[in-house]
């Protein structure tokens, strides 16, 4: 039974509808021996275990008897685009360990199950190869407006070469009736996509979307075809022997010299590319949550491996488990995506609220312990008795410069380790290179060694120079006239079907540039450790937007801090960053890595990617010029025709009328560089932009009589993280085993 985990209802009617399918299946299976069933997502198991233990008993005593199904490795069935790679992980883990603490060996894990997923991306295989699962199983791709998807059973190759056998069912409906039409859709389908090279197919069944599962009429037509001529031969039985039959088939195949094709990259819907925009807050929030439970989790982890308290990791692991799993369960495809009613979105904002203090609570604790050991030394002849040093933890995985707030100003901390600390004395400043700090030349120009970046009247980047290649790393147009970057355009956007969940190709023809001059443009920082211009103006017809572009002393980043009240109807904003860069691919990061995708529109394929889904960062780079767009919760964008591309919010009226409408606060930067990103550290650069330094005040040691030991000394590390060349290690998770020993 597909149950959407919310979607025009919410959570709360998602529990009875389960309860109320998983009774009739129950009933059904009484009367149809030969009848299985499935349900994917572990935590609609735990809701009918909590409402009703004698429902469940019953669920488990069919699951034992293997009519029953529990599986499909996830927690829910999550959207796929906005997620961390660490959250992928996170759905399997609790998703199978779930299943297993209930149901044991009767509910072996070995298939992906999402039907109804928007998209795929390329590190999933390897992600579940490495979780132990050997198969995956959707429907969504059938939904491709430009392109038909033209396999059935296929190799999926993800991006480290990891391979999982692919089923997409060819009936091309995982809530069908299973009338006769249907099986002959299907056949159909799998002679024309795959040749019947594997003369095989999976056909879901029975209501789904808003529950209630199969019909006895359904069961019934399933029976009449194991045995009606003219029609596929129809048996009913276990997802998993489904998978076992599939992987002999392709053994089979091997021993004759054959193979399966091969699909290489992402599994890209053509269709819903509104989803990674619309409802831009609960994006925001999930990353925010997914970045400070990691933190959480390491300093606890950190603790543990210098004090040898073990117990104290495992109780914030333990505290943080139902904050997970409530992160895990706003992941669902139709939450996460946007495409839900008022009232998901109503129970979502109070959800995170309680994730945000859980989390916060965590770190609070982490940096209070480090507080409380770092080794500051006894003040000294230059420093007052009462005198407070800072430590600074860096939550990235390379060393990472930046400023804190503190009651003395700003202070920086220069390459502090990464996973460590560095201890600061705020009255005596680090002493800066004269090529990293920053001036601000005029009411316009921010500069320093790295970069220099120059605001237009419009509020716009006039000129972006990359100061290593001297050259302007903006694009010109036919009559050498430089094109400004952060662009502001807002689009109609009116969706022919499917609003909160669509961007139509054809919005570009209703494009409003924002070009009149801002209504306030000021230097609102100068200093030489960081430096702000602002600009302040009306936007649309009734919106309002404040951005900020900071500049750090060594840093080749600009920021762009932005603050919008949004109050438009079907509409779409987007910023776009015009490049002088010649290259017919640009990279995207994405879960656990990057791909790169044709600027160009030479092929159907390549004109349907006209939005793409990533994460943290994009770049078009060319020998001795690159230019990246990073952000800090942003999935929509473009890297199209030397145009950089980021979708920053929509306004759907479906199925919320209120969605996206208020105050947002996000940031994005622009980074110029010598035309190597991997080079330059462009992916490093987005992590450290989503994991800022975090600080603590303490006091010398001489004032910290309950201090413990051991003491933790300046440049001390949690974990040593080495990479050699231009290679980049990121930790995803520093945190305890779910089971000890």
């Amino acid at each position: 039974a597909h149950i959407d985990t919310a979607w025009l209802w919410p959570i709360a009617e998602t529990k009875r509808k389960c309860t109320r399918t998983f009774a009739n299946v129950l009933r059904l299976q009484e009367r149809f021996p030969h009848f299985h069933f499935l349900c994917s997502q572990a935590q609609q198991y735990a809701w009918v275990e909590e409402r009703s233990p004698e429902l469940f008993a019953e669920i488990s005593a069919r699951v034992a008897e293997g009519r029953w199904e529990a599986a499909g490795a996830m927690w829910i069935e999550p959207d796929c685009t906005c997620p961390s790679g660490e959250s992928f992980v996170r759905q399997i883990l609790h998703g199978c360990a779930y299943w297993e603490s209930r149901f044991g060996i009767a509910a072996p894990q070995r298939f992906l199950y999402l039907p109804d997923t928007f998209g795929f991306p390329a590190s999933l295989p390897q992600i579940m190869a490495q979780a132990g699962l050997d198969t995956f199983i959707t429907n969504k791709m059938s939904w491709c407006e430009t392109n038909k998807f033209p396999n059935v059973t296929f190799r999926w190759r993800g991006l480290d070469g990891t391979e999982i056998l692919t089923h997409l069912t060819p009936g091309h409906n995982y809530n069908s009736a299973i009338e006769p039409k249907e099986f002959q859709y299907g056949v159909k389908n799998l002679v024309e996509q795959d040749g019947a090279r594997i003369p095989m197919y999976l056909q879901p069944f029975g209501y789904g979307d808003g529950g209630g599962g199969p019909t006895a009429e359904q069961i019934e037509r399933a029976n009449i075809g194991a045995r009606c001529d003219g029609l596929p031969r129809v048996e009913q039985k276990s997802v998993h022997s489904f998978c076992e039959d599939l992987h002999q088939a392709q053994r089979a195949m091997w021993r004759n010299g054959q193979d399966i094709k091969v699909w290489d990259g992402e599994l890209y819907l053509e269709l819903h590319r509104g989803t990674y925009t619309s409802q831009a807050w609960i994006k925001e929030a999930n990353r925010r949550a997914e970045c400070m439970l990691r933190l959480g989790e390491a300093l606890a982890c950190a603790r543990a491996g210098v004090t040898g308290d073990a117990a104290g990791a495992e109780a914030t692991r333990v505290a943080l488990d139902g904050t997970w799993k409530t992160v895990l369960l706003n992941q669902f495809h139709d939450i996460l995506p946007g495409s839900s009613i008022k009232e998901v979105y109503d129970d979502a904002r109070e959800q995170f609220g309680e994730v945000r203090r859980d989390a916060l609570r965590a770190v609070q604790g982490g940096m209070a312990w480090l507080a409380e050991v770092v080794a500051v030394g006894a003040a000294d002849a230059h420093s007052s008795a009462q005198a407070e040093k800072l430590v600074v933890f860096n939550p990235a995985s390379t060393a990472q410069s930046g400023t804190l707030a503190t009651e003395e100003g700003d202070v920086l901390a220069v390459r502090v380790p990464a996973f460590g600390i560095q201890v600061i004395d705020p009255t005596r400043p680090a002493q800066l290179e004269a090529r990293d700090t920053v001036h601000v030349d005029g009411e316009r120009t921010l500069r320093n060694g790295l970069v220099s970046v120059t605001i237009d009247d419009a509020g716009r980047i006039g000129e972006l120079r990359c100061v290593q290649s001297d050259r302007v790393a903006n694009g010109a147009d036919s009559h050498g006239e430089l094109l400004p970057m952060n662009q502001l355009v807002i689009y109609e956007d009116r969706p022919r079907r499917w609003e909160a969940w669509d961007t139509d190709r054809d919005y570009q023809e209703q494009a409003m540039r924002v070009m009149s001059a801002a209504q306030r443009i000021t230097v609102t920082k100068r200093s030489p450790l960081a430096a702000e211009i602002t600009v302040e103006r009306p936007l649309g017809n009734a919106s309002r937007l404040v951005q900020r572009y900071r500049l750090l002393a060594g840093s080749p980043r600009v920021d762009i801090v932005t603050d919008v009240e949004w109050h438009e109807e079907q509409k779409l904003l987007r910023a776009l960053f015009p490049c002088a860069v010649r290259t017919r691919r640009a990279t995207f990061g994405i879960q656990f890595g990057h791909i790169e995708r044709a600027t160009h529109d030479n092929t159907s394929w390549e004109r349907a990617q006209f939005e793409v889904p990533g994460h943290n960062w994009m770049d078009m780079s060319e020998p001795g010029l690159g230019v990246a767009v990073l952000d800090d919760g942003k999935f929509g964008r473009s890297a199209k025709h030397g145009v950089l591309g980021l979708s920053l919010l929509k306004a759907p009226n479906f199925p919320d009328p209120t969605a996206d409408r208020g105050h947002h606060r996000f940031t994005y930067a622009v980074m110029a560089h010598g035309g190597d990103w991997r080079a330059a550290g462009v992916d490093a650069h987005a992590e450290q932009l989503n994991n800022p330094l975090v600080g603590a005040m303490v006091k010398s040691a001489g004032e910290r009589p309950g201090a413990s030991s051991p003491r933790l000394a300046d440049g001390w590390q949690a974990v040593t993280v080495g990479a050699t060349g231009a290679a980049h290690l990121e930790i995803a998770a520093l945190k305890p085993a779910e089971q000890s020993g």
